[in-house]
């Protein structure tokens, strides 16, 4: 009985754990932790909804500030309409989401703070170009989770993630490349993110519950 009580606990504060804050209905663990991991982009751009499964959509106004941005990050001309956007990701983003922000390294860019920017801003486009209805939910949740899964595999906690990101967005913008979808992120950003009992990243565990997990075959 003791060991049902305590399991019955566990389960329940690891729920408030990745409960997103202010937001219900819940996504589940494994989709919200990888939304998280843009967190300090839709921060700096002030997404609204950009965490609950009741925002399917964009309002006017905001496609009107982020769509120039997220054209511009996913390499598509600017006067693309919506349905040559869906048609592009529709043939390219499975394929190619991996390569998105890595295939213009420099020789002096560290690779792992490279691939900590390439995933926060690869979360980032996905969970936007679905409240565009430029990518269909079901895709876009697979790219999320491969994603999500990808930064696991790559760094060992949020903080060693967000130093890796600091690094990879002043590498990112020192070399003169374009950063339209953020601002500056700084140490005082990221202790913000890792405070205990208000940070967004503070109380969620990094490898629990894990971002992926196939099914084996029977």
């Amino acid at each position: 009985m003791f060991l049902l009580i305590a399991a019955v606990i566990s389960a329940w504060l690891l729920w408030r754990a990745f409960r997103p804050r202010g937001a219900a209905p819940l996504f589940s663990q494994r989709k919200h932790w990888s939304l998280l991991l843009a967190r300090p982009m839709a921060d700096a751009m002030e997404v609204e909804g950009f965490y609950s499964p009741a925002c399917d959509h964009f309002t006017e106004q905001a496609q009107t500030i982020v769509r120039a941005a997220l054209l511009h990050q996913a390499g598509i001309r600017s006067n693309s309409n919506d349905e040559a956007v869906r048609a592009h990701f529709s043939a390219t983003l499975e394929q190619q989401w991996y390569s998105l922000d890595l295939q213009g390294l420099t020789a002096s860019d560290e690779p792992r703070a490279a691939m900590a920017f390439a995933c926060a801003r690869v979360a980032f486009l996905v969970r936007c170009g679905v409240l565009m209805h430029w990518l269909e939910p079901e895709l876009a949740w697979r790219v999320l989770l491969l994603n999500a899964q990808r930064a696991q595999d790559c760094f060992d906690s949020w903080e060693d993630f967000g130093k890796a990101y600091k690094l990879g967005r002043e590498q990112w913008v020192a070399a003169f490349r374009v950063d339209s979808l953020g601002e500056v992120f700084n140490e005082q950003h990221l202790h913000q993110l890792l405070t205990p009992g208000s940070g967004a990243w503070a109380d969620i565990p990094w490898r629990t519950p894990a971002a992926l997990s196939p099914a084996l075959a029977g």
